[in-house]
């Protein structure tokens, strides 16, 4: 509604001739903060009257004067724009109780330098119904005689509206119901409230009718309308029919102010002619008081005595003038009412009251212009006329005292202001009445000195050390920075920031200088950081800045593992050598430092037997005993590294140690073996045709492994001779018949080392005689062998010991016999069974577990070939031809296969299979055949007697057959 919504009503004084300008304001009460009253600077005119670069630069503030500073908190202005609003809910009946206008007095300056001017703000306040009137009591009770007369009044209790305004107040009361016996009188007093009384309208007759009851209700003129009742009892008795009579309608009374406190300064007094209770008077203040005249004075309710309950203060104008009401104690009471009028009169005892208004907060700058307002002075005298007027000065050399008007002054400033010289200034202001005698009194304020932004924040230390562990949390605080300025104000006010490119890994509380980390960090990566800090501060025009230094220490932690700069490592060493013969060394390294990098070398517990040891702080890698290459030709180890720090890591390699070879070690013969140094060898035997070979090994490696086969001593007559390389012993030339017998053939076997190492054995190689067969005999002779092997699967073992037997003996028992009958018959070839067994006791021509022997060359027989033997005796009685075959059984038997040819006959063991050629046709003797017999004849016996001086002799063996002669089977 238009009647709750702000009312602003703006007036403008000028007043010519003087420094200042008034502005007034009305607001409605209660409405809610802030209201916005207006703007000073434009309602005052002072936007139009000055330079505007002056203006841009004004601030507004409250100026307090004496009283008015009161009300100052009620309001607040806007230094900047001199914008005025309310700063809380204002309640008319608060601020100016019983006071029909209420007008709140506000000063407002406008400072610019050496600009200054002040502005008188009067706030008008605005009623609103927001009060009912109320009566001082809810009932009342009025006794009136039944006699009473028609038109008669009984007065009746007011009530009170603390609303003011013209409509607001309290304007009428009725009666509830309307009654025909009663009716209302209502007059206006001198305190222009309303009297109220009760008039009779008829007679009364208390036997038909003892009491009344109504209701009075009084009424303002607001709208909307607000009311009060008060419930009035009406008993018919007899009635109060005398008011109270002051001695005087007007009390006149003159007291100085500087009366004392609870003074009494008059008395009034009233009588009442009635009796009784009808005629006790008591006196008390109207209800509708000036309301600063109340707060002054009060009245003792039964003596009627006025007395001083504040300390006077002497105001020019009008005395205090107060209504007085006395009330007798009838039924209903009755009253009258007289003014007091209180002159105070003026005497010298009041000291001026300084007030003192400090603009920008008593700061100024040091480079502030001579002229530059600092301070608003506005001094109040209570007193009047001389005693009143009042002169103050200001006693020092930076500062001036200027008038505005006689009660008005500014404080500004006459010389340059030096901070370093003095940082605040104590101003003392004295003023000093005209009086007799003479009052006066001292204020006395600060003014700081603000310096120009012309000093840059410092850091209390170029650098910082920090530290900060490695893989830490982010938010760990690093340290803390430090930085103070010189100036004051916002030129002092430090804040901290970091170099730019670091944010993303630090932050700075701007106002502490906490620096947090925001990440983690590995020292392994980077072990320090460097970077800046600043300190800036809020100085104007332009901010000042310092740099310091922050370095950031990252201590280690245990976090990386050694790190062996090879994954496997290779040694090597001569064998044979004395113990602590360095290998090599072993390096780690680990990315810690300290002890979280400190590494100690072990080899693990599972290699406790390797000859090897190592230095745990080194690496360093020996043997702890001597080495044999032939015993073991290389080493595999794992060695840990493990550092120092908590919770140790470790980490291992792979060592292979080689041993070197030195010649120690002397060539081993495998063949011929001591005891089996005998090689037969056909007489047949065709040149460069390998007769054996010498096999030996040698232990060492390399150079000192490799071998050299020589001839150091012989008997041959160089029929043999031998690759040095291979070992291999060959035929040099044809075997005559003078070399069919045995040679000794002394070998050296050396290696190749620096210094060679030799192993010498001897060779018997056996020349024997070998007879040629004919074409057909050796057909023959394979067919036999084919019978010969299919006998020896047919044939009872027993049966062919048996019948061998009895050949032998029928062949020495009958010798000539069976010559003669050679010679004169036709020869016939016969075959001995085959698989005769013969013990080794009895003959040395067999052995037990005899082997096989194999020959290279052409020459040479092999397995399943056929031996031709030719036997003869001296007496001319054997001369045939034995073919024998050596085969080695599993069971240490000799299986034999003799094929004698006697007339050519086929034996009659044997069978002719039946792909078996026709023998062929005989032939006819010749000479050269006797001769051939005769050669034959000859070597069988000289290879009997060879047999019979060897039967104790070694027997030679081939070392693939791994064969071994028992003792008890040699002859």
């Amino acid at each position: 509604m238009a009647s709750i919504l702000p009312c602003l009503i703006l007036v403008v004084w000028r007043i010519l001739g003087c420094q200042c300008q008034s502005v007034a304001y009305t607001v409605v009460e209660e409405i809610l903060p802030p209201v916005f009253l207006g703007n000073v600077a434009q309602d005052s005119n002072l936007t139009s009257t000055i330079d505007p670069s002056i203006l841009a630069n004004v601030k507004y503030s409250f100026l307090s004067v004496g009283t008015d500073s009161a009300y100052m908190d009620l309001f607040q202005i806007d230094e900047n724009t001199g914008d005025l609003k309310t700063e809380s809910k204002l309640d008319r009946e608060t601020v100016c109780p019983f006071m029909k206008i209420c007008v709140l007095p506000l000063r407002i300056g406008a400072n610019s330098g050496t600009f200054f001017r002040t502005i008188n703000v009067n706030v008008s306040i605005m009623d609103r119904n927001d009060n009912s009137p109320l009566f001082p009591i809810n009932s009342t009770s009025l006794s009136i005689s039944e006699d009473a007369a028609i038109n008669s009044t009984f007065p009746l209790s007011s009530a009170v509206d603390r609303d003011m305004g013209e409509n607001n107040s309290l304007k009428t009361y009725i009666l509830d119901p309307s009654s025909d016996t009663f009716g209302l009188i209502l007059s206006r007093k001198i305190d222009e409230t309303l009297e109220v009384n009760l008039v009779l309208n008829k007679k009364l007759d208390r036997e038909k009718l003892r009491s009344y009851r109504v209701y009075l209700v009084a009424k303002d003129g607001g709208l909307p309308q607000r009311s009060s009742t008060m419930t009035i009892a009406i008993t018919v008795t007899d009635i109060n029919d005398n008011k109270p009579r002051f001695s005087y309608s007007q009390y006149n009374v003159t007291i100085q102010e500087d009366i004392a406190v609870g003074t009494n300064i008059m008395k009034v007094s009233a009588s009442d002619d009635d009796e009784g209770q009808n005629g006790v008077v008591h006196y008390q203040f109207s209800t509708n008081p000036n309301g600063e005249s109340q707060k002054l004075f009060s009245i003792n309710n039964s003596s009627g005595e006025v007395k001083v309950i504040q300390q006077l203060t002497f105001t020019s104008g009008e005395p205090h003038r107060i209504v007085v009401s006395a009330f007798d104690h009838g039924s209903p009471p009755l009253s009258s009412q007289a003014f007091i009028n209180i002159h105070v009169v003026d005497v010298n005892n009041h000291a001026p009251e300084i007030n003192i208004n400090l603009l920008s907060d008593g700061k100024v700058k040091e480079s502030s212009n001579k002229g530059t307002v600092i301070a608003y002075v506005a001094v109040v005298d209570r007193d009047t006329g001389r005693n009143g007027q009042v002169t103050c000065t200001v006693n020092h050399s930076k500062f001036q005292l200027h008038n505005l008007s006689n009660t008005e002054y500014k404080v500004i400033v006459s010389n340059e202001l030096d901070r370093e010289e003095n940082i605040e200034y104590i101003v003392k202001v004295n003023c000093e009445d005209d009086g007799v005698p003479k009052q006066n009194k001292s204020e006395s304020f600060i003014v700081q000195v603000l310096d120009m932004n012309d000093n840059e924040p410092k850091f209390d230390r170029e650098q910082y050390n920090a530290t900060i562990t490695e893989n830490k949390d982010p938010g760990q605080m690093i340290t803390k920075v430090t930085a103070s300025d010189s100036d004051q104000g916002s030129n002092a006010e430090v804040r901290y920031s970091i170099e730019s490119k670091f944010r993303t890994q630090f932050e700075v509380d701007g106002s502490t200088g906490i620096i947090r980390a925001k990440t983690q960090f590995d020292r392994e990566v980077q072990s320090f950081i460097i970077f800046k800090v600043y300190a800036s501060d809020n100085g104007s025009p332009v901010p000042l800045t310092a740099t310091a230094t922050v370095k950031l220490n990252i201590e280690d932690d245990n976090d990386e593992y050694p790190t062996f700069n090879q994954s496997r490592y290779e040694f090597q060493v001569m064998e044979n050598r004395d113990a602590d013969i360095v290998l090599g060394t072993v390096t780690a390294t680990d990315k810690d430092i300290g002890s979280n990098a400190a590494i100690v070398y072990t080899i693990p517990f599972s290699y406790q037997s390797i000859p090897f040891s190592i230095n745990p702080s080194t690496g360093e890698i020996k043997t702890n005993r001597r080495l044999d290459r032939e015993a073991r030709s290389s080493y595999l180890l794992t060695i840990m590294a493990m550092d120092r720090g908590v919770s140790p890591k470790n980490s291992s390699c792979s060592v292979t140690v080689k041993v070197l070879d030195e010649n120690d070690e002397y060539p081993q013969v495998k063949f011929p073996l001591r005891g089996n140094e005998s090689i037969k060898i056909p007489h047949t035997t065709v040149p460069n045709s390998i007769v054996t070979r010498v096999e030996a090994y040698d232990n060492d490696e390399g150079e000192n492994g490799a071998l050299k086969f020589s001839i150091v001593k012989r008997d041959d007559d160089n029929l043999f001779y031998i690759d040095s390389k291979t070992g291999e012993i060959y035929l040099s030339r044809k075997i005559e018949s003078f070399d069919i017998k045995e040679f000794s053939l002394f070998i050296d076997v050396s290696d190749h080392g620096a210094v060679p190492l030799t192993t010498g054995v001897e060779v018997r190689l056996f020349v024997e005689y070998h007879a040629i067969p004919s074409v057909a005999e050796q057909k023959i002779g394979q067919n036999v062998l084919i019978a010969i092997t299919i006998a020896c699967v047919t044939i009872v073992l027993s049966l062919a010991i048996l019948v061998t037997i009895f050949l032998i003996k029928r062949v020495d028992n009958n010798k000539r016999k069976r010559l003669s009958y050679v010679e004169s018959n036709d020869q016939h070839e016969f075959q001995i069974p085959n698989s005769v067994q013969y013990n080794s006791k009895k003959s040395c021509l067999t052995r037990e577990n005899s082997h096989k022997t194999y020959l290279t060359d052409n020459n040479n027989l092999t397995s399943q070939e056929v031996k031709k033997v030719s036997f003869s005796s001296d007496d001319q009685q054997d001369s045939g031809i034995f073919m024998i075959g050596r085969d080695a059984g599993h069971n240490n038997f000799v299986t034999t296969n003799q094929h004698i040819y006697a007339n050519q006959q086929p034996s009659p063991y044997s069978s002719q299979p039946e792909d078996t050629p026709p023998p062929r046709p005989r032939r006819e003797k010749k000479p050269s055949d006797f001769h051939e017999k005769e050669l034959n004849r000859l070597a069988s016996i000289n290879f009997h007697h060879k047999l019979i001086n060897n039967c104790n002799k070694p027997h030679m063996y081939h070392p693939d057959e791994a064969f071994s002669i028992a003792e008890e089977t040699r002859c």
